[in-house]
């Protein structure tokens, strides 16, 4: 059942009110539940239930959500039992949801109908609203709460042997929301603890499986923007309508546990990491996106592998940032790609180099480039069948490039621009200018150690340092190389000097 980006936004906005207890609310509890409902209607869901009230409690029973995705031909329904809403007196009003709250979850497409049946347990919720019909301030806070799927039925057979649960520790959070055609909110929360542990039966290969997975020091900030109503498939005028989202998330550690049985054999995977974080900005302008994990251990044992991979970095980040919107001006992007303080275990390095010819030094990768380009269709517009360029690339910076590998090191960095009037020059691509610097260590004992070990042949080292002595020259140091690439005004293309076209 594949997921299109409307579904995923009604669906956000559907987990905001399931986990934070109907963040949309007023000063009384007609209007929390007024606002609540014409809310989730706005994003699409068809609502249903039954209201009463006795004294200062609302009571919501039978509350049912659901939801058609004609472009996937399913539905997606979520059935949440009963709820409260009760004025306090002080102008604030409590949501309450039973201490054992039952959930119902349908998926239907063309191909099969799922129910998952759970229950969300938590003795301590408490859920405050505050503020007025256009401005609401939320706050909650719970020592615990727990998600336990119950049952999973799928074509109406039930899976058998399957245990799953969702437990957080130490939540607490605040929100403000404000409505119009435009919902908009700031968010900051954070949970203590969060595991995750699922286990059973495959039921497509009978065998065993057995999942745990935990993090410490979750923390949420971000504000949002979502424009209510039907927008289908048209994902450019939603985000023309304003969305818009910008937020970070950051985690202290985590660790996964994986137990399985494949054919016959166990297995295992055992990973944990220390700090990560991510952070996203994007609206109708452009987006950008960013995210780091640090001290990562990854232990596997596959029964396809006959030895045990073990693998560790200090640090593997990622980020880029690309404009969505037409512009005639110029605008800006940028991509990184960072992996530091790579290593494998010294059993692994024994399959190929049980000598230790070559040194187990960390490995190191890091790309860090940025440039110009204008851009001539809003992005946001094209599809898959869009035979038109959407713009032009009118700069690049390759304001770093280094790589570090068994005793070998390249590091680069220079810069172009791109004449997009001149598209003969270079088979239809623009005209560059500008140069590039590039330095090479240690490339000619590395060829020296592949060789003696068996895995270059000499002949094959010959070539490559036949091609190296066309692009490069000796350096400062032993073993060193440098380069410096130049496309001139002209469309000549030139290695330290010497004229390659």
């Amino acid at each position: 059942m594949q997921i299109s980006a409307p579904r995923i936004f009604t669906t956000t906005a559907l987990a905001t009110v399931f986990c934070a207890q109907a963040a949309w609310a007023d000063v009384t509890a007609d209007e929390v539940w007024s606002n609540w409902r014409d809310s989730m209607t706005g994003f699409g869901y068809e609502i249903s239930a039954t209201e009463s009230t006795e004294g200062d409690v609302l009571t919501v029973n039978g509350l049912a959500m659901s939801m058609d995705i004609p472009e996937e031909d399913a539905t997606v329904a979520v059935d949440l039992g009963s709820l409260a809403f009760e004025n306090v007196g002080d102008g604030t009003v409590r949501v309450v949801l039973p201490e054992n709250a039952p959930i119902l979850v349908k998926l239907l497409d063309d191909e099969e109908a799922v129910e998952i049946a759970l229950t969300m347990s938590s003795a301590d919720m408490k859920n405050i609203v505050s503020g007025t019909a256009e401005a609401m301030v939320y706050e909650y806070a719970a020592s615990k709460l727990d998600l336990i799927v119950d049952s999973i039925v799928v074509d109406g057979e039930t899976i058998p042997d399957m245990d799953i649960a969702l437990t957080m520790a130490d939540l607490a959070g605040r929100s403000q929301t404000t409505f119009g055609d435009v919902i908009s909110s700031v968010q900051k929360g954070s949970i203590g603890n969060v595991s995750l542990i699922a286990k059973g039966v495959d039921p497509d290969s009978g065998e065993n499986f057995d999942m745990t997975v935990t993090g410490a020091g979750l923390e949420v900030d971000g504000t949002a923007s979502v424009p209510s109503g039907d927008y289908g498939e048209d994902v450019a005028a939603f985000f023309a309508d304003g969305f818009a989202i910008e937020g970070s998330y950051s985690l202290q550690s985590s660790t996964m546990n994986v137990n399985f049985v494949e054919d016959g054999t166990p297995g295992s995977m055992a990973y944990t990491s220390g700090p990560a974080s991510v952070g996203i900005d994007m609206d109708s302008e452009g987006m950008a996106y960013d995210g780091t994990v640090t001290n990562v251990a990854v232990n596997v044992a596959s029964p396809e592998f006959p030895l045990p991979i073990d693998i560790s970095f200090g640090e593997m980040g990622y980020g880029f940032s690309v404009p969505l919107a037409a512009s005639e001006e110029q605008q800006e992007f940028g991509l990184t790609v960072k992996l530091l303080d790579l290593s494998v275990s010294e059993m692994l390095w024994g399959m190929f180099d049980p000598g230790q010819v070559l040194p187990r030094d960390p490995a190191n990768l890091l790309v860090d480039v940025s440039g110009l380009a204008t851009v001539a269709i809003d992005i946001l517009t094209l599809d898959d069948d869009s035979p038109e360029i959407p713009g032009e690339l009118n700069a690049l910076n390759i304001n770093d490039i280094q790589l570090n590998l068994a005793g070998a090191a390249v590091v680069g960095a220079g810069s172009f621009t791109f004449d997009n009037t001149d598209m003969e020059s270079f088979d239809g691509f623009p005209r560059p200018e500008g140069s590039l610097d590039v330095k090479i260590a240690g490339i000619n004992g590395l060829m020296d150690k592949l060789i003696s070990m068996g895995l270059l042949p000499e002949e094959q080292a010959m070539g490559a340092r036949m091609m190296m002595g066309m692009f490069t020259q000796p350096g400062d140091g032993d073993d060193t190389l440098v380069s410096k690439i130049e496309v001139n005004e002209q469309g000549q293309v030139l290695a330290n000097g010497q004229r390659l076209k």
